[in-house]
């Protein structure tokens, strides 16, 4: 797709991309699977088949994980609780999560997160009784996601692909499937609020006369009540795209991309690139980066969005669904930025952007050094 010059833009939400290479791939989940109409839909549906059907009473979330997909885990009503787990872990103690500190018994459930696509694996040794959930929502291609040894995999799919909706559950274990849920009228609407969303960013970036807002306003809308209401199937449209994508070469491309932006900005005094624990089994979901402090991060933050460059903070913890997560969780999400790298964007892009960083940084530095530092809230994004 050619972008008109002036309507340029990184990041948000995807435009409509046309299905024209599709490979022949295979899917971690298979046909033994539910397809649901969002993560958050198959979460719920997978919780209140756990309650009625396993036992299941408390579930363990890592402390670092987006807080309206705890909302909506909450919303099941089973007891909810937080353990020790967040990218700085990936990075202090390897790829595993650890759960030996966490008062597990039978009738617990433990939610692993494959954060940012970048663990590769979320193996752990499982206990008599204590059943698993895995999350790929960053990377669902990944090595993890085809080797998972997890009772339950549990994820979002438009995350990583161009679909107005759509969510996936299935059991690596063999266990029974709930039923699959029918797409509710309500979703099938937002769906389709979504889909025009994407084709009118298509054509506003072709440089049709289309206004910015007349998109933005759908697709912000249909966020909002996407995942409320009854938990719905996928529509027929979005099942149809799954196999109409490039799924593993789009893959390729976003470790590329993120090469790419990690070449330019390496050595950057004054912030921190995350890396993949795993280059080799793993794929970076974006270019997720740390900064000294919170004002830096807001300034860079402000200054990219003025530039018509998005980036996000996956995932503000400062108003939390449930209290008492740590500090260091908080100070991680306050500094972080991520800047999309998927198929998109070229490689030549992503060097642009982290120029644009890098210039934007130092220019903050450059007047503010012996300036004090104060927190605000970050940008949001959710599952």
């Amino acid at each position: 797709m050619t972008i008109v010059d002036n309507r340029w833009e990184h990041g948000s939400f995807f435009h409509w991309m046309s299905p024209s290479a599709a490979e022949e791939a295979d899917y971690p989940w298979g046909e033994e699977s539910v397809l649901c109409g969002s993560g958050r839909d198959a979460f719920r549906v997978l919780i209140e088949h756990g309650r009625a059907k396993r036992g299941w009473k408390r579930l363990y979330v890592p402390c670092y994980y987006c807080q309206e997909v705890v909302e909506s885990l909450l919303s099941t009503g089973i007891d909810v609780r937080l353990y020790p787990d967040g990218p700085q872990d990936v990075i202090v103690r390897g790829i595993c999560p650890r759960t030996d500190n966490v008062d597990l018994r039978p009738g617990d459930v433990v939610l692993r997160v494959d954060f940012f696509g970048m663990r590769g694996s979320l193996h752990t040794e499982l206990l008599p009784g204590i059943e698993t959930i895995d999350d790929f929502s960053h990377d669902p291609w990944s090595y993890g996601a085809w080797k998972s040894n997890a009772d339950w995999c549990a994820f979002s799919l438009r995350k990583t692909l161009p679909i107005p909706d759509g969510g996936v559950l299935w059991s690596p274990r063999s266990h029974h499937l709930p039923p699959q849920p029918p797409v509710t009228p309500e979703h099938r609407l937002i769906s389709l609020e979504r889909l025009a969303a994407m084709a009118l960013k298509t054509e506003y970036l072709n440089g049709k006369p289309i206004q910015k807002n007349t998109f933005l306003e759908l697709a912000i809308a249909s966020e909002v009540k996407l995942s409320k209401g009854t938990p719905s199937g996928m529509t027929e449209w979005s099942k149809d795209l799954l196999n109409c994508f490039p799924t593993l070469s789009w893959r390729q491309r976003r470790r590329a991309n993120y090469e790419a932006f990690a070449e330019v900005i390496s050595g950057t005094p004054w912030l921190r690139l995350l890396h993949s624990a795993d280059n080799k089994k793993s794929c970076p979901f974006s270019a997720i980066f740390i900064c000294d402090n919170v004002e830096l991060r807001n300034h860079i933050r402000d200054r990219l969005i003025l530039l018509n460059i998005y980036p996000a903070t996956l995932w503000p913890l400062d108003e939390p669904a449930i209290s008492g997560i740590p500090q260091e969780y908080l100070d991680f999400s306050r500094k972080m930025l991520s800047i999309q790298c998927d198929a998109r964007y070229t490689c030549e892009e992503m060097q642009r952007v982290a120029k644009i960083v890098i210039k934007s940084g130092d220019n903050y530095l450059n007047k503010h050094q012996e300036q004090p530092t104060q927190q605000s809230n970050p940008v949001s994004g959710g599952v």
